[in-house]
């Protein structure tokens, strides 16, 4: 136990000899990044006049690409439910057909019974 109020208490302490070494070091520290940043700005602007034209074109063939296979999927899922709904519907009509067919079918005297 008493390590952890030491261990606070010189965390405290330590903090508090920060704090002024954090103002200094903003102090100066923040015009010399502003400085930076005021020189970097021509950079900035030619990479942005270079950078916009190609991340146009690339948006624009993700988009293309993503609409062409957005319709080939809604093309697929519809081929999807028409099976489904042969093999749930067309599948077994067809075969109470066949059977019902099967059992009230007149006799044929021509056809062959073996």
């Amino acid at each position: 136990m008493f390590a952890l109020i030491r261990a606070l208490f010189f965390g405290a302490l330590g903090l508090l000899f920060l704090i002024p070494i954090g103002i200094v070091l903003a102090v100066v520290g923040l015009p010399i990044v502003a400085v930076l940043g005021v020189l970097a700005l021509p950079v900035l602007l030619v990479l942005f006049l270079v950078g916009l034209p190609v991340l146009l074109v690339f948006g624009a063939i993700a988009a293309l690409l993503g609409v062409t296979f957005g319709v080939l999927m809604a093309f697929l899922s519809l081929g999807v439910v028409v099976l489904k709904i042969a093999f749930v519907v067309l599948i077994p009509l067809l075969f109470i057909g066949w059977v019902l067919r099967r059992v009230f079918a007149p006799a044929d005297p021509y056809r062959m019974h073996a």
